[in-house]
């Protein structure tokens, strides 16, 4: 009979000698031997700037709706100089910009590329319709009515109304800038 080659040995749960299994790698000095990635969550700026998009879009809807009951009143226009072009631009301008902040700020929060492309093509509608709405006649007519020469406050209006959709395009970029933002690949167009 054969002596048993396990006696004496103690099971490794039960042995006080720590005990290290696999090959162990020493690190001289700063020199890392490959790519090294950092593993963390994605970044959440797209889905605050999402959920700022949607407050700011129920905002800008529920003054369209606000509007709309100052644009029944045909006094009240006639009292602000509106015509009825300029009605249909401003709710046209109110129209895309709450639908755009809305549906693209919803985007957002679901980490979708085509959000922040929406908003940013809202951005740029939102800013030609003010330009049109600065050159139109009821506008040059307010602004000889106050004394001043319509063709500068024209210009300075436009020029205010261009650096405030560029802020709020960097605004809304934010989540394309950031490393890791867990945006998908999803295209607006």
């Amino acid at each position: 009979m054969q002596p048993d080659p396990w006696s004496g040995v103690e099971p490794e749960h039960k042995s006080l000698e720590p005990s290290l299994e696999g090959s162990v790698t020493t690190m001289e000095g700063n020199n890392f031997n490959g790519q090294i990635i950092m593993l963390q969550q994605p970044s959440n700026s797209a889905k605050v700037i999402g959920i700022l998009l949607i407050i700011y879009g129920a905002f800008n809807a529920l003054s369209l709706l606000i509007s709309f009951v100052g644009f029944m009143d045909p006094t009240f226009m006639d009292e602000m100089g509106y015509s009825s072009v300029d009605v249909i631009l401003l709710v046209i301008s109110g129209l895309v910009a709450a639908s755009t902040s809305i549906i693209g700020g919803y985007w957002m929060t679901n980490f979708k590329r085509k959000g922040v492309h929406l908003v940013l093509v809202g951005l740029v509608v939102g800013f030609l319709l003010q330009v049109v709405m600065s050159f139109s006649d009821s506008s040059q007519d307010m602004y000889n009515q106050l004394g001043l020469e319509g063709s500068t406050v024209t210009a300075l209006v436009v020029g205010i109304q261009a650096a405030c959709a560029a802020v709020c395009a960097l605004i809304v970029a934010i989540p394309l800038m950031v490393a890791n933002n867990g945006l998908d690949e999803s295209k607006l167009f």
